[in-house]
């Protein structure tokens, strides 16, 4: 009995030994757990329509085999999930496709990684000139000294904007003998600087030897086609003709409020500035500059916000 009894007792320590061992074990395995990084959203801007991509590393930094639901959300929203059995250690990247219908900022998030998404309105090109005269000429005015330039502004209704013809209205005034010189145009950037500038030849436009009563009604719109050049905000176009005798080119003007035309003077290393004070008389209509807009327009395109 004695011997019955001790083997019964070292068979419940044996027992007990195992489980303790098995419990020690399996509580020194720490379970799976998981990480998101290196989120990535390419493009990080996209227009109405266009499809993103958006990825994520999911990595398991425990110690055993997992499986974990990635979830896609959209400004906190559930928007689309992707499961991943991972080894320990082990990295998986996971990739979902995302298209917006509605403009806007959205917050993109994978797990504690997020980053934000803008979505752009679509845009249409739409054929747009831009014009500040009432395509009336009241008169035709070289310029007077010491000016030598006609500068006009313009403020287009969409950034970008395309340039593709500059238009300019006037005429040729001169005597036998007079030399005529071509006319330089130019375009500048909102900061002034020359981004195009070209020759427009003086043929271009009605030659008159002498003025008469009605000088009204003889000019004419003479046309530059312009290898469509792009301007992100305001811009200037600059007629130069270097000539102020009262002969040569005469621009076209109306009587109409002016917060657009202006001259300009070259100086001796060639800079075009303001003209510091308006030149012409103050016993003529067009001595008053607030009145006086130079008969200049520009045609392109604008992307116009689709409705």
């Amino acid at each position: 009995m004695r011997y019955r009894k001790n083997a019964l007792i070292l068979i419940l320590l044996i027992i007990t030994g195992i489980s303790s061992l098995s419990a020690c074990s399996s509580a020194s395995i720490p379970p799976a757990q998981f990480d998101v990084t290196s989120l990535t959203i390419k493009p990080i801007q996209i227009t109405i329509g266009e499809t993103v991509s958006i990825t994520a590393q999911v990595v398991n930094s425990g110690g055993s085999v997992g499986i974990y639901s990635v979830v896609l959300t959209i400004d906190g929203a559930k928007t689309d999930s992707k499961t991943v059995s991972l080894s320990p250690g082990s990295t998986e990247t996971v990739t979902f496709s995302l298209s917006e219908n509605k403009a806007g900022s959205y917050k993109i998030a994978v797990g504690d990684s997020s980053s934000i998404l803008t979505v752009n309105p679509k845009k249409v090109s739409e054929p747009t000139e831009l014009k500040y005269d009432d395509g009336q000429a009241n008169d035709y005015l070289g310029v007077d000294k010491p000016c030598t330039g006609y500068l006009v502004d313009f403020v287009p209704p969409s950034i970008p904007f395309t340039i593709d013809t500059v238009r300019i209205f006037g005429l040729i005034y001169g005597g036998h003998g007079f030399i005529i010189n071509d006319i330089d145009v130019q375009i500048w950037d909102k900061d002034k600087k020359v981004i195009y500038s070209t020759t427009m030849d003086k043929g271009a436009f009605p030659l008159l030897a002498y003025l008469p009563s009605d000088i009204e009604k003889q000019g004419g719109w003479a046309d530059i086609h312009i290898p469509d050049i792009k301007v992100d905000g305001s811009f200037y176009i600059h007629v130069y003709t270097g000539v102020t005798t009262g002969q040569g080119f005469r621009m076209g003007a109306d009587d109409k409020v002016n917060t657009h035309s202006d001259v300009t003077i070259r100086d001796s290393a060639g800079v075009d500035n303001f003209a510091p004070t308006w030149p012409y008389s103050k016993v003529r209509w067009f001595g008053d500059k607030s009145r006086v807009n130079w008969m200049v327009r520009v045609s392109g395109t604008a992307w116009i916000t689709e409705q």
